[in-house]
Formats: C-alpha cells, structure tokens, sequence
C-alpha cells in the first residue's frame, strides 16, 4: 500500500504536459487520459450511479403507492332444467297469493312476470363480471423503512470510496507500467551504443585479423559478443513493445495509438522528501469503515423486525353483474382502512438474524484492527525501500560514470594497440552491468 502511495506521488510528480512538442507522451498525462478513459473506473462509476438509484429505490417505497386494475370474466352457469308442470304449479301458487281485490288484468301481468322469469332461467348459460378500480397504499410508520434509507446513504458513499480507490488503483497500475517500459528503453538504447561501438572494433579487428595483427579466436569472441547484444536487443524491444500495449489497454486508449515514453527523465523524477502518512486516507481503509458502517446499520434492521409497522390503504372500485355480455350499470364500492402488522412470534428467525448480523459485525471490526496494523507496518517498509533505492539510485549514477569512462579508456588503448580484446569485452559487459 505504501509502495503505490509512493508511485501515485510520483506519477504527480513528473510534470503536467500531456504531449510534448515531439510526441512524447509525459507521465501524469498518461495518467490524466486514464482517469478519464480507463474500462476499470467507468465501472466503478456505474456501481456508483447505480448506489444513487438504489436510494432512490428505497425512498419511494415510503411514498404513495397507486394501482389501477381491470377484469372481465365470463363464469359458465350449468343448465337450469324445470320440470313439466312446474309452470302451472309455480301460476298456481302464485293465483293464491294474489289478493281477491286484484282485478283480472292485475292478475294477468303477474302471471306473465313469473312465466318471463321461468322462461329466463331455462335459457341462463354465463354469467359475466366486470371491474375496475385504482388502489392507494401510503406507508405511516416502518423502522424497518427509516433504517432501510439510511443504509443506502451508506451504500452511496461506500461506492464514492470505491470509485476513489479504483482511481489510484489505476494511477498505481499505469505509473508502474510506465516506469517499466522506461526501463527498457533505457536498457535499449544502452544496448544499441554497445552494438555500435562493438561493430566499429570489429572492423577493427577484422582488419588486424587480416593483417596478422589480431588472432582469429579475439575476432570470433567479439562477433559472438555482438550477436549475443543482438538477441538481448530484439527481447528488449519484445518487452518494450508488450509493456506499451499493456498501458495502452490499462489507460482505455484504441489499439492503433502512438505511445512515446520519454524515458530519459524518469531517473530525474526521484522524489525524495517523505510525505506524512495518514492511514485514514487509505481508500481501501476508508473502505472498511464504511462497510462496519453499513454492518451496524444491518444490526439495526435485524432490531427492527420486532417492531409494527402500519399502512393506510383506500380503494375506489366499480363493478358489474350481468347474465349477457353487454355492461349495463356500474357498482360503486368504495374501501378505506388501515393495515397493521405486529409481529408476535418467529421461533427464534429474527433473533438468529440479528445475532447473524451483529457476528459479521465482530468479524468486520478484527479484519480493520489487522489492517490498521499491517497498513502501517507496509508504508514504513515501503517508505525504507524507497529511502535505500535513493541512496542506491544516486551511488549508481556514480558507478555508471566511473564504468563509462574506464569503457572509453580501455577503448582508446585498444585502438591504440595497449589493450586486449579481452580487456575490451570485460569493461564493456562491466558498464552494461552500471547501466541497467
């Protein structure tokens, strides 16, 4: 955690021009195209975008809550059969009935309504039942719901944590890639004024070998120390050539892009005065804290299933009962009411729930206490590396020096006939070894 704290301190470090007038293309430019292109914060921006409609969510189950519906059913009716003679009896009792006064026409007209009805009821085969009605539920008292809005709260800010930790996850990730890559173009070009410099002795050489001035085993060595320096340069290359398509799909960029590393300053971007850690900094710590958060929030909504909640409800329905297909009139039948929900008893479901919850908690609480520890025994070991890679960074610019001269040296003589070819290849492999 330390080590890329320091890399993120680094790729700030090192300028703020994207692309120089060449080409090049700077650290913290690179950097600045990741941050804003890069597949692994998009993500991370999306779960956050999604925590802000989760609350939303969770808001507007607390709000009213409207429902329309409507129906039509046809219900079949089995056949009515009556009996021969039922009719005349049915007319029969019916004239007994009827009072003495009544006139005769009186009499008639329900003679005629009982017959209409019976006639009716042999011929009935469905019944048809229409409805419609909008439904309105609004929510008065739920702890569950209160504690359920806070702990998307939670849940927002714990996914803006993340996307923050995503972000110097990346800034981590490219500056290492980076410093990599120039590493071995460094390597490269110290590769390539070898084989130049080791082509030009052995023109040289070819030409004493000729001349009977140089053996025919110096002119051999020299040209396999060549062809050695040329399979290292091609896995240079290779490497260098893999590291930059590594960053290109790191930083988000299209395939085909031109990436220039300007490797010659990267030694200069040293950065040596010591920066004041602060563990609460630490996204992934930060984290933690908010997930104890959230834990303890879910200690609460397990709490909260022992308590009532209650909703009011009204309905506004109309409905409609006929024999035919056709709706003749609409029924209104209007409903208001309350619905209150105790919970009484659970055979002990909610109380392992809570305990559940409040075990997670503890488990939660010991993993931060350890990454308390841990996070600042890492920044100290890292924060030493990078003391002692200072003092060895500037003990070897000296060394590369002191290399550089004695190759030049022992070049010289060599031409002048006052050293070996052998002195050569040892002083040469020496500042190859200086300078990587």
């Amino acid at each position: 955690m330390r080590r890329k704290t320091l890399i993120i301190i680094l790729a700030f470090s090192c300028g703020l021009l994207c692309h120089e007038v060449s080409g090049q293309t700077t650290l913290t430019g690179l950097v600045n195209y990741s941050l804003q292109h890069s597949r692994d914060i998009k993500k991370a921006e999306l779960q956050r975008r999604g925590a802000d409609y989760s609350r939303q969510e969770a808001i507007g189950h607390g709000l009213p809550q409207v429902e329309a519906s409507a129906s039509y059913s046809k219900m079949m009716l089995p056949e009515v059969e009556i009996p021969a003679g039922a009719n005349n009896q049915i007319l029969g009792i019916a004239d007994l009935l009827i009072n003495e006064s009544a006139t005769e026409e009186q009499r008639e007209e329900v003679t005629n309504s009982i017959s209409g009805i019976l006639d009716k009821l042999t011929n009935l085969d469905a019944l048809y039942t229409a409805s419609a009605g909008i439904q309105v539920t609004q929510l008065i008292y739920s702890r569950s719901y209160w504690i359920g809005v806070k702990t998307t709260k939670k849940t927002q800010e714990l996914y803006s944590i993340l996307k923050t930790k995503t972000e110097e996850d990346v800034i981590a990730d490219v500056a290492t890639g980076y410093y990599q890559a120039g590493s071995f173009i460094l390597q490269l070009e110290t590769v390539e004024k070898s084989i130049d410099n080791l082509k030009d002795m052995l023109r040289i050489a070819e030409l004493g070998y000729k001349n009977d001035y140089v053996k025919e085993s110096s002119v051999d060595r020299l040209q396999v120390t060549i062809t050695n320096l040329e399979v290292a340069k091609e896995t240079l290359q290779n490497g260098i050539d893999i590291q930059l398509n590594y960053l290109k799909a790191l930083a988000g960029m299209p395939g085909d892009t031109l990436l220039i590393i300007d490797a010659r300053t990267l030694a200069d971007d040293f950065v040596s005065q010591e920066e004041s850690f602060n563990i609460e900094n630490v996204p992934s710590y930060q984290l933690m804290l908010k997930q104890d958060e959230i834990y303890n929030q879910q200690v609460k909504l397990s709490r909260a299933k022992f308590y009532p909640s209650l909703v009011a409800f009204g309905k506004f329905s109309y409905s409609s009962y006929n024999f035919s297909s056709k709706i003749d009139r609409m029924n209104n039948m209007n409903t208001f009411g309350l619905n209150l929900s105790v919970p009484l008893f659970s055979s002990g479901v909610n109380n392992a729930k809570l305990k559940q919850s409040q075990l997670k908690q503890a488990e939660l609480r010991e993993d931060i206490l350890k990454a308390s520890d841990l996070l600042a025994v890492n920044y100290n070991n890292a924060f030493l590396e990078y003391q002692t890679a200072g003092r060895m960074l500037a003990a070897q610019r000296q060394n590369r020096e002191l290399a550089l001269k004695v190759y030049n040296q022992t070049s010289l003589q060599y031409q002048e006939g006052m050293a070996s070819m052998a002195d050569v290849l040892n002083v040469n492999s020496d500042f190859l070894q200086a300078d990587n």
